[in-house]
């Protein structure tokens, strides 16, 4: 029995650049496919979500042959981190010298310390002609009904994806 690759990196490392298809920026494969990426992530306005039924939608929709691929990442938040910075640095400056040590030291450690991580669903579709365009349109609408929403992925987004995926530090370096 042949060795079958699952999932792989390696169209990352050696993808050809972006071209624009309809309003969405695609990366451009290795094999010359166009890869459009977008994230699924829950409606936080319904209460009734329900992911597994959104992702049968999906899959079962799809056109026989189409190739999706579906990433589960840990992704760094800076959201939260940078938002307590903020609010600390609108502080009144403190009067006492060991106030103002507490004071630098927070501010200090909210630099320093490892940002949190949230988990994120990325999907890569392979483009399959003007169906696939259509179907990949359609998504969003699609997944509406299940409490899941649709992000179409930006070429900066997707290059953001990319150092993500292949940093093999797993440290954050912002755009």
């Amino acid at each position: 029995m042949a060795e079958q690759i699952i999932g792989s990196t390696r169209a990352f490392v050696l993808a050809k650049g972006f071209t624009q298809v309809g309003s969405h920026a695609a990366l451009i494969g290795e094999d010359d496919t166009h890869r459009l990426f977008s994230e699924i992530y829950a409606d936080p306005d319904r209460p009734e979500v329900r992911p597994q039924e959104g992702y049968q939608a999906i899959l079962s929709s799809m056109q026989p042959g189409g190739t999706l691929r579906l990433l589960q990442l840990f992704w760094p938040d800076p959201e939260p981190r940078l938002e307590f910075q903020k609010q600390v640095q609108s502080w009144k400056p403190p009067d006492a010298d060991g106030l103002d040590i507490l004071h630098q030291g927070l501010l200090l450690a909210i630099q320093e310390y490892s940002l949190p991580f949230v988990r994120r669903t990325v999907l890569e579709f392979v483009l399959s002609g003007d169906e696939g365009k259509a179907w990949w349109d359609g998504l969003s609408g699609l997944c509406a009904g299940f409490g899941l929403r649709i992000r179409y992925l930006d070429q900066p987004a997707v290059e953001g994806l990319t150092r993500w995926v292949l940093n093999p530090n797993l440290e954050y370096r912002g755009s």
